[in-house]
């Protein structure tokens, strides 16, 4: 059946619509009488200029045009352009990236994304640091796999390349593009490019994105902007000299989130029965700050608390600034091309959020200096080689965070820091005619260091065994700004304040099975980390024809260990990535039918995985953390076909199959009377923490689950037609996205499952035959289908869920000179 669906999908690709294969503005020139067929899209995805389809790796690249009409603000926006990639905003600025099913919730400063994102030539440390950066490109380039040779740091699944535009010598030139749609949107980019003399030439670009929230409550609205100014200077024929700036700041809100149902435990005549759940019918634009979201939150009973009357009402913002400097030195030679790249960038983050939080709210600042520097050559025309060096040094500084849940809120403040070297090397060899053998390689050295409290309330009435106790008057927690506030506001009321539970003291100490308290439960983290990694790849390419290859890679990935605020469980170990490979890139019918193909296998070990979950604390408290949860095997297909039926047609298709299971899955839950809820197999255990007390919990085994994010079949279809017009032409495109449900969550639960969808999208735009002006229109998510991300249950038993984006419609025009 499978096979059969696949063969479906490769026959009927050319009769439906989707996003297409992206071509960069720089490409190679085309051959004599070749002007029918498809242009060659000049990548760097091996640090060296070459075709994407010379490349012996999968990568999708996304241009300009295509980034537009997906209308990609954000990294978060990417993964309409890319069956492969998933990603999504987490709270506040954060994005989460998984690649074929690999990846993690990298959403605070504890972690590092398992992603490699690279601006302009630099890594990025963070994922909150990647707004402001998709305006005035050449292209985006998504590798998919893991590298491990060539690519920055912490590479396991993949890499997203995102390359400006360049200032080009001799040029005088400008662009510009302005948008309007509906939730009062308005879009703007523009780019001006100037010569200085015969040998330099600078160029300024910028961007603006400004909406109201698609939410109800307001929340997810957009307001950022952005500039990037470069200047390239040819010294000599041989040293040319690149300086480039950016700033970028983003404003407005992050999305609160919508209530998708109420889970509730069942009893019986015979004690515990399940789980129920109750969908709340409510709207997926409805936000959590909505009146009538709240009002379903502070009618549910909150047995920890002991009563009803929670609700979401902290305020989410977004005041969040970056910028970086970099310069690129290439200096050319008869032996090889020496690149140097010295970078800095930074961030001030200043944000608050809500999802499974009454608020949470994070000030941040993160400084990240790096420098590589590569050395490409041959020895010959069947000796190609590049060697280079990497270093990395980043530090974050969290002076304050909180995370309100209404019943427990830490309050946190840490440094983490982290130095990376790594050594790389890529040697080519051509022993025969039109085969090419590759062996390259990558040893990486990680410290970090991780120094911060985190100090824990958590809101009791009375004893939380049953029998129920009542607090009908007992506040929840409050939004206070300081943990001495939030003691204060407690004590001044009477409620005890103790490191202690009363209810495991005797009346003579204090004790009392009824009366209220507040937990204080701090956690400190003073602790180093070392990780080491030789990471390598294997490959091999024959070129049957000049436009048809096929190629086969081995290679492995890494991920350095990390850090999390949880008690017994503060650091967690690397994990890694073994991938096999296999495809053919192919060009046909006078250079206008493309087809490329990829069968992969990967084995990931050790893998990480971030959610909410309980730390060994006694009692344990819940926390986001990263734990090593086991191993997976991830199987699949890609397919990629572009062919240029005629002169003005061309249609696309990117479609990928995957078969994904856990080959060993277990986390930890604690025994608190009632099971967890969870579709996985579970049985009662005890586990001893540091201090020696011995926890009650249940062992939680998900093998044989499919991987997180990892859809079955998920393909891109678009079709484009040009009508001529005289002096003028009108392009009409249509395309349509189709994900297959996938789970994001361990539990595995069905109603968290995101469910498959269609999001079509088209246009029509006018512009002049030569391209210097353009009108356009277009809608996007045709269906206004918002297909579920994720969703967390909060203290009262509600689910607080997300959602891709509504229907969004609008106008474009634009022009050059």
């Amino acid at each position: 059946m499978k096979g059969m669906l696949l063969s479906s999908a490769a026959a009927g690709m050319f009769l439906c619509a989707a996003p297409a294969l992206a071509q960069s503005d720089v490409a190679a020139p085309r051959a004599a009488g070749d002007d029918q067929g498809l242009e060659e899209i000049i990548v760097t995805a091996q640090r060296v200029q070459e075709s994407s389809q010379r490349a012996p790796l999968a990568l999708d690249v996304i241009n300009p045009a295509e980034l537009i009409r997906q209308n990609v603000v954000r990294a978060e926006d990417l993964s309409r352009t890319s069956p492969a990639l998933a990603s999504s905003g987490g709270g506040g600025p954060t994005t989460v990236f998984f690649v074929r099913g690999v990846g993690n919730a990298t959403v605070n400063a504890y972690s590092d994304p398992a992603i490699a994102f690279n601006y302009d030539g630099v890594y990025i440390g963070r994922p909150s640091s990647t707004s402001g950066m998709f305006y005035d490109l050449q292209r985006v380039e998504v590798l998919k796999g893991p590298q491990g040779t060539l690519y920055g740091r912490n590479a396991t699944g993949g890499a997203i390349n995102v390359i400006p535009n360049r200032p080009r010598l001799g040029e005088r030139a400008g662009q510009v593009t302005l948008g309007y749609g509906n939730y009062d949107w308005l879009t703007g980019q523009a780019a001006l490019n100037l010569p200085v003399g015969d040998a330099a030439a600078v160029r300024v670009a910028g961007m603006m994105s400004n909406r109201d929230g698609f939410l109800s409550d307001g929340s997810g609205k957009q307001r950022e902007y952005a500039l990037r100014g470069q200047l390239l200077v040819e010294a000599t024929q041989a040293l040319t000299l690149r300086l480039g700036v950016d700033y970028a700041h983003q404003g407005g809100s992050g999305a609160t989130g919508f209530y998708l149902g109420a889970v509730d435990p069942i009893f019986g005549a015979t004690g515990f029965a399940g789980y129920s759940f109750t969908s709340t019918g409510f709207d997926r634009t409805q936000g959590l700050r909505d009146p009538r979201s709240n009002a379903l939150q502070s009618s549910r009973f909150v047995g920890q608390v002991g009563r009803t009357g929670a609700v979401v009402d902290g305020v989410p913002h977004n005041d969040n600034n970056y910028w970086g400097v970099t310069a690129e030195l290439d200096y050319v030679t008869d032996a090889g091309t020496l690149t140097v790249q010295p970078a800095y960038r930074e961030g001030k983050l200043d944000y608050a959020f809500n999802g499974v939080f009454r608020t949470g709210a994070v000030k941040e600042t993160d400084k990240q200096t790096s420098v590589e520097a590569r050395w490409a050559g041959n020895v010959g025309p069947a000796i190609d080689y590049l060697v280079g060096g990497m270093y990395f040094d980043e530090d974050i500084d969290v002076p304050f965070a909180v995370y309100n849940q209404s019943t427990l809120t830490p309050y946190q403040n840490f440094k983490t820091a982290t130095e990376s070297w790594a050594g790389f090397g890529k040697l080519t060899v051509r022993p025969v005619e039109k085969l090419s053998l590759t062996a390259a390689g990558r040893y990486t050295s990680d410290k970090k260091r991780f120094d911060g409290l985190s100090q824990v309330y958590i809101l009791f009435c009375g004893n939380p065994a049953p029998p129920q106790d009542f607090c009908p008057t007992l506040p929840f927690t409050p939004l206070a700004s300081s943990a001495a506030e939030l003691e204060s506001f407690y004590t001044s009321r009477g409620i005890p304040v103790t490191p202690v539970p009363l209810y495991v003291l005797p009346p003579v100490a204090g004790g009392s099975q009824t009366a209220p308290f507040v937990l204080r439960s701090p956690i400190a983290i003073n602790a180093g980390l070392k990780n080491e990694k030789f990471t390598y790849r294997l490959a091999a390419q024959y070129d049957v024809t000049p436009r048809n290859m096929v190629y086969a890679s081995f290679e492995t990935g890494y991920h350095a260990g990390g850090f999390s605020f949880a008690r017994g469980v503060e650091s967690y170990a690397p994990e890694m990535i073994n991938a096999y490979t296999i495809g053919s890139k192919n060009r046909f019918l006078g250079n206008r039918l493309q087809v490329n193909v990829e069968g992969f296998v990967w084995k990931y070990k050790n893998q990480q995985y971030s959610q909410f979950g309980y730390d060994l604390g006694n009692p344990p408290s819940t926390v986001f953390l990263t734990r090593n949860i086991g191993d997976s095997t991830i199987r699949g297909i890609d397919l990629d076909v572009e062919f240029k039926a005629t002169r003005n047609t061309l249609l696309s298709a990117n479609v990928q199959y995957l078969d994904t299971k856990y080959d060993s899955f277990v986390y930890f839950a604690p025994n608190q009377g009632l099971p967890p809820n969870t579709t996985c197999a579970f049985a009662p255990t005890t586990q001893t923490t540091p201090a020696g007390a011995v926890l009650n919990l249940f062992r939680v085994d998900c093998s044989g689950k499919r991987a997180f994010n990892s859809p079955e079949w998920s393909f891109n279809l678009d079709a484009q037609q040009t009508i001529p017009l005289g002096t003028y032409k009108l392009m009409l495109q249509a395309g349509t996205r189709y994900r297959g449900e996938s789970d994001s969550s361990a539990d595995y639960l069905p109603y968290l499952r995101s469910e498959a969808t269609f999001v079509s999208n088209a246009s029509v735009t006018l512009s002049s035959a030569d391209d210097r002006w353009f009108a356009s229109l277009y809608v996007f998510n045709i269906e206004n289908n918002q297909r579920l991300v994720g969703g967390t249950t909060n203290s009262a038993g509600l689910i607080s869920a997300s959602a891709e984006q509504p229907r969004t419609w609008g106008v474009r025009i634009g022009g050059k000179f």
